[in-house]
């Protein structure tokens, strides 16, 4: 009998375990449905022996699976998501409005959303190079 006690699970135990289980799914390992019952039971466990369970039929990820990088939003300060979402929103709502003028005036108006398109380059560029400088090492 095992005389040490279970170890709790963290949440970054969970999104590990999590991450696997995304990754077992796109290679076929899995099926949508027992992925999503895994999933399920993953942020419920409590301990890290009941994420090991959830992931111990599972063949080991592939070299380059393991080697990821963080994905962008966990790698992008507050304010440029926030950035994100409201050049989001004005888009969608230009693009409405432009489809509601349109339909209005009986034939396709000029597409002036697109007016849209520099800022959001620019809201590219400088995530981007948020992202990068907060991946650099010695930070």
């Amino acid at each position: 009998m095992d005389e040490q006690p279970e170890v709790r699970a963290s949440d970054g135990d969970r999104e590990s375990a999590a991450r696997r289980l995304r990754l077992a799914v796109e290679d076929g390992s899995l099926d949508f449905t027992e992925f999503d019952d895994r999933l399920g039971l993953a942020f419920q466990a409590v301990t890290r022996r009941e994420l090991d369970h959830l992931t111990a039929d599972l063949p080991p990820a592939a070299p380059a699976a393991t080697g990821m990088v963080a994905p962008l939003p966990a790698a992008v300060p507050r304010w440029l998501r926030l950035g994100w979402a409201v050049w989001g929103a004005a888009a969608a709502i230009g693009v409405v409005s432009w489809v509601v003028a349109s339909v209005q005036a009986a034939c396709p108006l000029e597409f002036w959303p697109k007016d849209l398109l520099g800022p959001g380059l620019v809201l590219l560029i400088v995530t981007v190079v948020a992202a990068r400088r907060r991946e650099a090492p010695g930070r």
